[in-house]
Protein backbone atom coordinates (compact mmCIF):
# COMPACT_ATOMS: atom_id res chain seq x y z
CA UNK A 1 0.00 0.00 0.00
CA UNK A 2 3.26 2.61 1.14
CA UNK A 3 4.56 1.67 -2.36
CA UNK A 4 0.94 2.92 -4.15
CA UNK A 5 0.89 5.90 -1.86
CA UNK A 6 4.35 7.20 -3.50
CA UNK A 7 3.38 6.73 -7.08
CA UNK A 8 1.42 9.73 -7.57
CA UNK A 9 3.92 11.96 -5.23
CA UNK A 10 7.33 10.86 -7.82
CA UNK A 11 5.67 13.13 -10.72
CA UNK A 12 5.84 16.14 -8.13
CA UNK A 13 9.24 14.87 -6.81
CA UNK A 14 10.99 14.60 -9.75
CA UNK A 15 11.13 18.09 -11.50
CA UNK A 16 12.08 19.78 -8.31
CA UNK A 17 15.27 18.17 -8.25
CA UNK A 18 17.60 20.48 -10.12
CA UNK A 19 15.84 23.37 -9.33
CA UNK A 20 14.29 23.09 -5.96
CA UNK A 21 16.72 21.05 -4.53
CA UNK A 22 19.59 18.70 -5.47
CA UNK A 23 18.23 15.67 -3.04
CA UNK A 24 15.18 14.25 -2.21
CA UNK A 25 13.50 11.52 -0.04
CA UNK A 26 10.01 11.14 0.53
CA UNK A 27 9.85 8.12 3.44
CA UNK A 28 5.85 7.25 3.98
CA UNK A 29 4.52 4.83 6.53
CA UNK A 30 0.92 3.49 6.67
CA UNK A 31 -0.53 0.64 8.98
CA UNK A 32 3.02 -0.28 9.98
CA UNK A 33 4.60 -0.46 6.27
CA UNK A 34 6.88 2.07 5.53
CA UNK A 35 8.30 2.89 1.82
CA UNK A 36 11.29 5.12 0.83
CA UNK A 37 11.79 6.64 -2.38
CA UNK A 38 15.36 8.85 -3.30
CA UNK A 39 16.07 10.78 -6.23
CA UNK A 40 18.64 13.08 -6.99
CA UNK A 41 22.10 13.30 -5.73
CA UNK A 42 23.82 14.90 -2.92
CA UNK A 43 26.29 17.62 -4.46
CA UNK A 44 26.92 18.25 -8.15
CA UNK A 45 29.17 21.14 -6.83
CA UNK A 46 32.67 19.40 -7.80
CA UNK A 47 33.70 22.02 -5.10
CA UNK A 48 32.24 20.30 -2.09
CA UNK A 49 32.61 16.61 -4.28
CA UNK A 50 32.34 13.89 -4.47
CA UNK A 51 28.96 13.99 -5.98
CA UNK A 52 26.90 10.66 -5.49
CA UNK A 53 23.01 9.48 -5.91
CA UNK A 54 21.16 10.00 -3.30
CA UNK A 55 19.59 7.60 -1.60
CA UNK A 56 17.26 6.40 1.33
CA UNK A 57 20.20 6.16 3.72
CA UNK A 58 21.36 9.32 2.95
CA UNK A 59 22.27 12.17 5.61
CA UNK A 60 20.54 15.40 5.81
CA UNK A 61 21.45 18.47 8.00
CA UNK A 62 17.60 18.49 9.50
CA UNK A 63 17.93 22.16 10.97
CA UNK A 64 15.28 22.59 12.73
CA UNK A 65 14.07 18.64 13.48
CA UNK A 66 16.88 19.24 16.11
CA UNK A 67 14.27 20.85 18.45
CA UNK A 68 12.12 17.16 18.56
CA UNK A 69 14.96 15.66 20.07
CA UNK A 70 15.03 18.32 22.20
CA UNK A 71 11.57 18.16 23.37
CA UNK A 72 12.20 14.28 23.84
CA UNK A 73 14.59 14.89 26.03
CA UNK A 74 12.74 18.00 28.12
CA UNK A 75 9.79 15.64 28.27
CA UNK A 76 11.65 12.74 29.32
CA UNK A 77 13.61 14.62 32.10
CA UNK A 78 9.67 15.24 33.33
CA UNK A 79 8.46 12.11 33.13
CA UNK A 80 11.62 11.14 35.70
CA UNK A 81 10.91 14.52 37.75
CA UNK A 82 14.12 15.79 37.22
CA UNK A 83 12.06 19.19 36.25
CA UNK A 84 8.76 20.51 35.69
CA UNK A 85 7.12 22.03 32.84
CA UNK A 86 5.69 25.56 34.96
CA UNK A 87 9.18 25.29 36.20
CA UNK A 88 10.90 29.20 35.36
CA UNK A 89 13.28 28.97 32.88
CA UNK A 90 15.59 30.45 35.05
CA UNK A 91 16.43 27.61 37.09
CA UNK A 92 17.62 25.63 34.37
CA UNK A 93 19.29 29.02 33.05
CA UNK A 94 20.56 31.15 35.65
CA UNK A 95 22.12 33.64 33.27
CA UNK A 96 18.24 33.96 32.69
CA UNK A 97 17.53 37.21 34.03
CA UNK A 98 15.38 40.52 34.13
CA UNK A 99 12.35 42.27 33.71
CA UNK A 100 9.68 39.77 33.46
CA UNK A 101 11.61 36.73 33.02
CA UNK A 102 10.98 35.21 36.16
CA UNK A 103 7.41 34.38 34.22
CA UNK A 104 8.71 32.33 31.72
CA UNK A 105 8.23 28.66 32.27
CA UNK A 106 9.69 25.51 30.28
CA UNK A 107 6.29 25.09 28.83
CA UNK A 108 6.66 28.80 27.32
CA UNK A 109 9.66 27.71 25.49
CA UNK A 110 8.44 24.49 24.65
CA UNK A 111 5.42 26.16 22.96
CA UNK A 112 7.02 29.69 21.81
CA UNK A 113 4.96 31.84 23.95
CA UNK A 114 7.74 32.87 25.97
CA UNK A 115 7.82 36.21 24.96
CA UNK A 116 11.86 35.06 23.75
CA UNK A 117 12.70 37.46 20.33
CA UNK A 118 12.88 34.99 17.41
CA UNK A 119 15.96 35.02 16.30
CA UNK A 120 19.50 36.99 16.77
CA UNK A 121 23.04 36.40 15.01
CA UNK A 122 24.56 35.32 18.02
CA UNK A 123 28.00 33.69 16.06
CA UNK A 124 29.00 37.54 15.35
CA UNK A 125 30.32 37.04 18.83
CA UNK A 126 30.02 33.86 20.50
CA UNK A 127 32.77 31.59 20.24
CA UNK A 128 31.22 28.76 21.80
CA UNK A 129 27.80 27.14 23.42
CA UNK A 130 28.15 28.84 26.90
CA UNK A 131 29.06 32.04 25.29
CA UNK A 132 25.90 32.09 22.90
CA UNK A 133 23.12 30.78 25.63
CA UNK A 134 24.85 33.71 27.95
CA UNK A 135 24.36 36.04 25.03
CA UNK A 136 20.46 34.41 24.62
CA UNK A 137 19.80 34.72 27.82
CA UNK A 138 21.12 38.82 28.35
CA UNK A 139 18.63 39.55 25.06
CA UNK A 140 15.14 41.10 26.65
CA UNK A 141 11.64 39.97 26.13
CA UNK A 142 10.43 41.39 22.83
CA UNK A 143 6.75 40.09 23.19
CA UNK A 144 4.39 39.75 25.64
CA UNK A 145 4.73 36.12 27.67
CA UNK A 146 1.37 34.39 25.95
CA UNK A 147 1.65 35.38 22.68
CA UNK A 148 3.02 33.00 20.04
CA UNK A 149 5.89 33.97 18.55
CA UNK A 150 8.57 31.32 16.90
CA UNK A 151 11.68 31.54 18.78
CA UNK A 152 15.09 29.75 18.54
CA UNK A 153 16.31 31.54 21.80
CA UNK A 154 14.40 29.11 23.79
CA UNK A 155 16.34 26.02 22.45
CA UNK A 156 19.87 27.63 22.21
CA UNK A 157 19.23 28.41 26.22
CA UNK A 158 18.12 24.50 26.72
CA UNK A 159 21.21 23.26 25.34
CA UNK A 160 22.92 24.40 28.87
CA UNK A 161 19.70 24.05 30.84
CA UNK A 162 18.96 20.32 30.20
CA UNK A 163 22.39 19.59 30.24
CA UNK A 164 22.75 20.93 33.67
CA UNK A 165 19.42 19.37 34.49
CA UNK A 166 20.47 15.71 32.91
CA UNK A 167 24.06 15.80 34.22
CA UNK A 168 26.01 14.97 31.40
CA UNK A 169 26.93 16.82 28.42
CA UNK A 170 23.62 17.79 25.78
CA UNK A 171 25.19 15.77 22.88
CA UNK A 172 25.45 12.82 25.33
CA UNK A 173 22.10 13.56 26.90
CA UNK A 174 20.47 12.89 23.37
CA UNK A 175 22.58 10.30 22.15
CA UNK A 176 21.53 8.13 25.25
CA UNK A 177 18.02 9.11 26.05
CA UNK A 178 16.67 10.10 22.82
CA UNK A 179 17.92 9.01 19.46
CA UNK A 180 19.42 5.74 20.78
CA UNK A 181 16.52 4.43 22.59
CA UNK A 182 14.13 4.98 19.32
CA UNK A 183 16.60 3.38 17.16
CA UNK A 184 17.54 6.49 15.03
CA UNK A 185 20.69 4.46 14.32
CA UNK A 186 22.55 7.03 12.13
CA UNK A 187 21.11 10.44 14.21
CA UNK A 188 24.19 12.47 15.49
CA UNK A 189 24.90 15.88 15.57
CA UNK A 190 27.96 17.02 13.16
CA UNK A 191 30.12 17.35 11.82
CA UNK A 192 29.70 14.37 9.46
CA UNK A 193 31.77 12.82 6.59
CA UNK A 194 30.68 15.56 3.95
CA UNK A 195 30.67 12.19 1.30
CA UNK A 196 27.06 10.66 3.12
CA UNK A 197 25.64 14.17 3.50
CA UNK A 198 23.56 16.30 0.87
CA UNK A 199 24.84 19.74 0.62
CA UNK A 200 23.43 22.91 1.55
CA UNK A 201 24.13 26.82 0.70
CA UNK A 202 27.32 28.45 -0.44
CA UNK A 203 27.71 30.62 2.95
CA UNK A 204 29.46 33.59 1.24
CA UNK A 205 30.25 35.74 3.70
CA UNK A 206 31.15 33.84 6.68
CA UNK A 207 33.06 30.48 6.39
CA UNK A 208 32.93 31.09 2.66
CA UNK A 209 32.48 27.49 1.13
CA UNK A 210 29.54 25.25 0.35
CA UNK A 211 28.57 23.77 3.42
CA UNK A 212 28.18 19.86 3.35
CA UNK A 213 28.41 17.76 7.12
CA UNK A 214 28.90 21.37 9.10
CA UNK A 215 25.65 22.63 10.05
CA UNK A 216 23.94 25.18 8.07
CA UNK A 217 22.56 27.18 11.23
CA UNK A 218 25.11 29.47 11.71
CA UNK A 219 24.36 29.93 15.62
CA UNK A 220 24.62 26.26 16.01
CA UNK A 221 27.68 26.13 14.12
CA UNK A 222 29.47 28.90 16.75
CA UNK A 223 28.36 26.27 19.16
CA UNK A 224 30.36 24.00 18.11
CA UNK A 225 27.51 22.61 15.61
CA UNK A 226 25.55 20.62 19.45
CA UNK A 227 22.51 22.51 20.29
CA UNK A 228 19.44 22.63 21.09
CA UNK A 229 18.06 24.30 18.34
CA UNK A 230 19.98 22.74 15.32
CA UNK A 231 22.81 20.57 14.46
CA UNK A 232 21.92 17.28 14.18
CA UNK A 233 21.87 15.25 11.21
CA UNK A 234 19.92 12.34 10.12
CA UNK A 235 18.47 9.80 7.67
CA UNK A 236 14.25 9.86 6.89
CA UNK A 237 14.13 6.82 8.74
CA UNK A 238 15.78 8.74 11.68
CA UNK A 239 13.46 11.44 11.54
CA UNK A 240 10.28 8.77 11.29
CA UNK A 241 11.79 7.01 14.40
CA UNK A 242 11.61 10.56 16.64
CA UNK A 243 8.44 10.95 15.41
CA UNK A 244 7.46 7.97 17.47
CA UNK A 245 8.43 10.11 19.98
CA UNK A 246 5.23 11.48 20.00
CA UNK A 247 3.27 9.49 17.85
CA UNK A 248 3.76 6.48 20.33
CA UNK A 249 4.97 7.55 23.53
CA UNK A 250 8.72 6.28 23.25
CA UNK A 251 10.97 7.74 25.51
CA UNK A 252 8.26 10.47 27.02
CA UNK A 253 5.78 7.88 27.80
CA UNK A 254 1.97 7.89 26.45
CA UNK A 255 0.46 10.40 28.74
CA UNK A 256 2.67 13.46 27.90
CA UNK A 257 3.14 11.94 24.19
CA UNK A 258 -0.57 12.98 24.69
CA UNK A 259 -0.36 15.82 26.20
CA UNK A 260 2.29 17.29 23.49
CA UNK A 261 -0.17 17.10 20.82
CA UNK A 262 -2.77 18.98 22.63
CA UNK A 263 -3.35 22.45 21.67
CA UNK A 264 -1.52 24.92 24.19
CA UNK A 265 -1.12 27.90 22.55
CA UNK A 266 -2.54 29.63 19.07
CA UNK A 267 -1.77 32.47 16.89
CA UNK A 268 -2.19 33.83 13.49
CA UNK A 269 -3.46 30.56 11.85
CA UNK A 270 -1.19 29.03 13.87
CA UNK A 271 -1.66 26.16 16.82
CA UNK A 272 1.13 24.45 18.54
CA UNK A 273 1.56 21.87 21.13
CA UNK A 274 4.68 21.09 23.16
CA UNK A 275 7.65 21.27 20.70
CA UNK A 276 5.64 20.61 17.68
CA UNK A 277 2.92 22.03 15.18
CA UNK A 278 -0.47 21.19 14.77
CA UNK A 279 -2.51 21.33 11.61
CA UNK A 280 -3.15 25.07 11.25
CA UNK A 281 -6.89 26.35 11.11
CA UNK A 282 -6.65 27.61 7.81
CA UNK A 283 -4.96 27.04 4.74
CA UNK A 284 -3.66 23.93 3.11
CA UNK A 285 -0.43 23.07 5.59
CA UNK A 286 0.36 20.01 4.78
CA UNK A 287 -2.34 18.97 2.40
CA UNK A 288 -6.29 19.74 1.92
CA UNK A 289 -7.01 16.09 3.08
CA UNK A 290 -5.14 16.35 6.37
CA UNK A 291 -7.17 15.97 9.59
CA UNK A 292 -6.87 18.63 12.22
CA UNK A 293 -5.52 16.42 14.68
CA UNK A 294 -1.78 16.26 11.95
CA UNK A 295 1.29 17.19 13.77
CA UNK A 296 4.67 18.06 12.65
CA UNK A 297 7.61 19.86 12.16
CA UNK A 298 9.77 21.71 9.48
CA UNK A 299 13.64 22.46 9.44
CA UNK A 300 14.80 25.38 7.77
CA UNK A 301 17.18 23.73 5.20
CA UNK A 302 14.05 21.98 3.62
CA UNK A 303 13.45 18.96 6.07
CA UNK A 304 9.73 18.37 7.14
CA UNK A 305 7.94 15.57 9.18
CA UNK A 306 4.08 15.40 9.55
CA UNK A 307 1.76 13.17 11.26
CA UNK A 308 -1.92 12.23 10.32
CA UNK A 309 -3.49 10.05 13.25
CA UNK A 310 -6.96 10.16 11.17
CA UNK A 311 -5.29 8.04 8.75
CA UNK A 312 -2.38 6.47 10.24
CA UNK A 313 0.09 8.49 8.02
CA UNK A 314 3.61 9.55 8.44
CA UNK A 315 5.35 11.65 6.32
CA UNK A 316 9.05 12.55 6.36
CA UNK A 317 10.03 14.59 3.13
CA UNK A 318 13.85 15.38 3.27
CA UNK A 319 15.41 18.44 0.63
CA UNK A 320 18.66 20.24 0.71
CA UNK A 321 16.82 23.16 -0.90
CA UNK A 322 19.16 25.32 0.07
CA UNK A 323 21.56 24.58 -1.93
CA UNK A 324 20.64 27.14 -4.35
CA UNK A 325 20.12 29.96 -1.76
CA UNK A 326 16.68 30.67 0.89
CA UNK A 327 14.51 32.57 -1.63
CA UNK A 328 13.08 29.54 -2.55
CA UNK A 329 10.66 29.51 0.86
CA UNK A 330 7.38 29.79 -0.99
CA UNK A 331 8.66 27.35 -3.45
CA UNK A 332 8.93 24.68 -1.05
CA UNK A 333 6.04 25.44 0.79
CA UNK A 334 3.40 24.60 -2.75
CA UNK A 335 6.13 21.45 -3.18
CA UNK A 336 5.64 20.41 0.19
CA UNK A 337 1.79 20.91 -0.05
CA UNK A 338 1.36 18.99 -3.44
CA UNK A 339 3.68 16.08 -2.22
CA UNK A 340 1.60 15.61 0.89
CA UNK A 341 -2.03 15.83 -1.08
CA UNK A 342 -0.39 13.45 -3.53
CA UNK A 343 0.12 10.67 -0.86
CA UNK A 344 -2.65 11.63 1.54
CA UNK A 345 -5.40 12.03 -0.87
CA UNK A 346 -6.37 8.08 -1.46
CA UNK A 347 -6.11 7.40 2.15
CA UNK A 348 -8.50 10.23 2.91
CA UNK A 349 -11.53 9.30 0.99
CA UNK A 350 -11.08 11.60 -1.31
CA UNK A 351 -10.18 9.11 -4.83
CA UNK A 352 -7.37 7.73 -5.82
Amino acid sequence: MTEALLAPARAIVDPAVGSLCTACVLLVEHEGKRDTYATGSLCPDSGAGPDAPCTPSSVFDLASLTKLATTALCLALVRERVIALDMPLRELVPDFRGPGKDRVTLAHVLTHTGGLRWWKPFYEEAKSADEAVWLAAQEPLAHEIGAFTYSDLGYIMLTQGLATAGGAPFAELIRERVVGPVDATTCSFGPRPPAECAATEVDATWRRRRLRGEVHDENSYAMGGVAGHAGLFGTAADVAALARVFRDGAVIGNELAALARREHARGENVRRGLGIALRAPEGPMCGRWSGADAWGHSGFTGTTVWVDPAIDLTVVLLTNRVYFGRDNADELYRFRIAVHEAVSKPLAGAGA
